[in-house]
Order: structure tokens, then sequence, then C-alpha cells
């Protein structure tokens, strides 16, 4: 008797009832395998459109303030502020809220490769320092006082604050392109006014 041949006459032997159930289970089996695997299938395209959700709404948020700054002059040196200063001008810096999307978004940063997380943060750290020393420019110190080491440390504060600007501008250009979008701002203002 063949090994094929012995395998059909044990399941002809078998109790209809027993086969039955045994071929239930299977069916079970492979639909538990089948669901679990429409589920995970499932799961990865929510996690890759919340992915791109937060990435959408980061990059909106951050073009935006990379605009702002791009239409700003924040090359200013020391030497050529000191007029200005040293005339009595008193540097106003004014509140900035530019994270409110970042904020909304920062329970589900980890959805993003890290490869985004890493500049993205340091960007957004970077704006937190800003709105630290703006904050700091409301202070006594640096609000009273008329004399010549008042008016210094006020031109300091705000020399500082275009740098830390600067540094802004450039930590917004590495996140965007970490984000996959180009910073080309100039040439895409070209060619929206050129249609």
């Amino acid at each position: 008797m063949s090994g094929d041949s012995a395998i059909t006459a044990w399941f002809m032997g078998l109790d209809p009832r027993i086969l039955q159930a045994v071929l239930a289970g299977v069916f079970v089996a492979l639909g538990w395998i089948v669901n679990g695997m429409q589920n995970r299938r499932d799961a990865r395209r929510l996690r890759r459109e919340r992915r791109e959700d937060v990435q959408r709404a980061l990059v909106a948020e951050i073009k935006h303030y990379l605009e702002v700054l791009e239409a700003e002059d924040l090359n200013a040196t020391w030497d050529e502020m000191q007029p200005r200063i040293q005339g009595g001008y008193v540097p106003f810096l004014p509140s900035e809220a530019n994270d409110m999307v970042f904020q909304s978004v920062l329970e589900n940063i980890h959805i993003l490769p890290k490869t985004v997380i890493d500049p993205v943060v340091k960007y957004y750290s970077q704006l937190k320092a800003i709105e630290c020393q703006i904050s700091d420019s409301r202070l006594d110190a640096f609000v009273l006082g008329t004399d010549e080491e008042s008016r210094a440390r006020r031109g300091f504060v705000y020399y500082d604050y275009l740098q830390m600007r600067q540094r802004a501008k450039t930590y917004a250009t590495q996140a965007l392109r970490e984000l996959g979008v180009s910073t080309d701002l100039n040439s895409r203002a070209a060619a929206r006014s050129d249609q």
C-alpha cells in the first residue's frame, strides 16, 4: 500500500463529524491569518496617511516662516548696527508664535522617520530660543536706561536676535529638505509671477 492510499484510507475511516470539525478549524485558522494580514495592511496604510498628514502640516508651517525670513534682511553686521544704536534706536522684538502646528502634532512626531525628526526638532528648538529671547528683551534690564551701557546691551540683544533668526532660516531649509520639499523660494515666486 502506497503512502497516498494509506492517508486516503485513514481519512475515509474517520467519523464525518470529526472531518467536519477539522475542516471548520482549518477555515477558521485561515480566516484569522487572512484577517490579521488585512489588519496589518490597514494599520500600515493608516500610519502612512497619518505620517503624510503630519509632514504636510509641518511643511506648511515651516515654509510660511521661511518665506517671512526670506523677505527680511537678517545679514546686518555688528558694525552696521552701531550708528543706529548709538543714535538712540531702541529695537523692539515683536512676539512670535510659529509653532502652533508643531505643538498640535507633537504627540505623533514618532511616526516620522528619524532623518526627518532631528532637523524638524532642531528648527522648532531654535524658534523656542527666539521666543525666549523676545521675552527676555521685555525685561527692565533691556528696556530701561538711556546710558551708553544700556544702548550697547540693547544692540547686542538685537544683533543676537537677528543671528538666531538667520540660524532658524538655515534650520528651516534643512528641515524642509528632509521633508522632501524644495526650498528655492525665489525661483518659485518668479514662476508664480510669470503665470
